[in-house]
């Protein structure tokens, strides 16, 4: 995972202080919180990659981290990996879409779902690409080499697969699928699929900026930000209402709006470009600046940020690691000990100091 630098995001989820590592052959799972042996949940069929199979470059792992998700009295960690079902006789092989729901109390698969992809796509550059996006209602939504599928929580069977072809970072926010379409010949524009039946119910007039995943970011619990053309032709970054496409605000230009993430409770905190050191806290439903750093007068810099949650900012500057009050923009804890990318209530995941890997810390207070 870590071969030649951290690859971010990671491919992990914390609950209640065990690690779940998403992998492009299976899910690893191991206690956060002592050094013990991990367990390895195996899809049904073949990976068409396996974890000794990827270089040692970042971004090789096409991996990314599961949904924590519950029903019931169960929690479920939810991934998505591509299969192959090898062909017998005269009848011919085909991938599928494994997802599989790993039950986290007891570290076992409680169940899966196998989707079918296209046989023309069976071979493409991105033959292994599928994760799990999110959850809208009862239904979870999976991407896979450019389409995107919804799977009943009930039913534990495909429910619906969505029209045309995406690109990857699509994102739930309410009961809204959000994502940049990807067809060949038109522009890239965003558009809103109902959560509960994969229907497009809205489409943005502008074209996307930006078609990779940072061109778009839930920005709250109703509404996204994006990265598009402006009918001056420039980009800008638009905050959209989820459910229906409006604007709600379009951020004047050079406002920082890359990277964006909701802090849970009132904030959408969003990094300036990367040639530009900047952050700032919008309001969510008005799109308007609560704060932004750099502060000159003040002396304030912007933190390199590394995980927005639970109303706070966690991040870096030259002094070390920082924590910041996410609706205030105020320091919160200057000397925290680490800068986690992922955390729960027991456990925080960072860098290791020395060398290219991966250290867990027990979380206080």
């Amino acid at each position: 995972m870590a071969i030649a630098g951290v690859r971010l995001p990671l491919p992990v989820a914390l609950h209640k202080g065990v690690a779940f590592i998403a992998r492009p052959d299976g899910l690893e799972v191991f206690d956060g919180l002592k050094a013990s042996k991990s367990a390895l949940i195996r899809p049904e069929h073949v990976p068409v990659t396996r974890l000794e199979d990827l270089g040692g470059l970042i971004g090789d792992n096409p991996a990314e981290a599961p949904l924590i998700t519950s029903e019931g009295s169960t929690t479920w960690a939810l991934n998505a990996l591509v299969t192959e079902v090898r062909g017998s006789g005269t009848s011919k092989g085909h991938d599928v879409v494994e997802l599989m729901a790993t039950d986290t109390a007891r570290a076992v698969k409680s169940w899966f779902v196998e989707i079918k992809l296209a046989e023309e796509d069976d071979f493409g550059d991105d033959r292994d690409e599928a994760h799990v996006i999110g959850r809208s209602g009862d239904t979870v939504i999976v991407f896979a080499r450019g389409k995107i599928f919804g799977v009943s929580l009930k039913s534990h069977k495909q429910a619906w697969a969505a029209d045309g072809w995406y690109r990857t970072g699509a994102v739930v926010a309410g009961n809204t699928v959000v994502a940049i379409t990807g067809e060949e010949g038109r522009d890239d524009q965003v558009v809103g699929l109902n959560g509960a039946s994969g229907r497009q119910v809205w489409q943005s007039p502008r074209e996307s900026a930006d078609p990779s995943p940072s061109g778009l970011d839930v920005a709250g619990p109703d509404s996204v930000m994006t990265s598009e053309y402006a009918h001056n032709a420039d980009e800008r970054n638009y905050l959209l209402e989820a459910a229906t496409g409006k604007v709600r605000r379009m951020l004047p230009a050079g406002s920082p709006g890359s990277d964006c993430a909701y802090d849970g409770l009132s904030a959408t905190v969003c990094s300036g470009s990367r040639l530009e050191k900047a952050l700032a806290a919008y309001d969510p439903k008005s799109g308007k600046e609560l704060w932004k750093l750099p502060d000159e007068p003040a002396s304030r810099v912007a933190p390199k940020v590394t995980l927005v949650r639970q109303g706070l900012i966690y991040g870096t500057t030259s002094n070390g690691p920082v924590v910041l009050d996410a609706g205030t923009g105020k320091d919160k804890e200057d000397a925290p000990g680490i800068a986690p990318y992922v955390l729960d209530n027991y456990v925080g995941i960072t860098e290791t100091q020395e060398d290219t890997g991966l250290t867990a810390y027990r979380t206080v207070g």
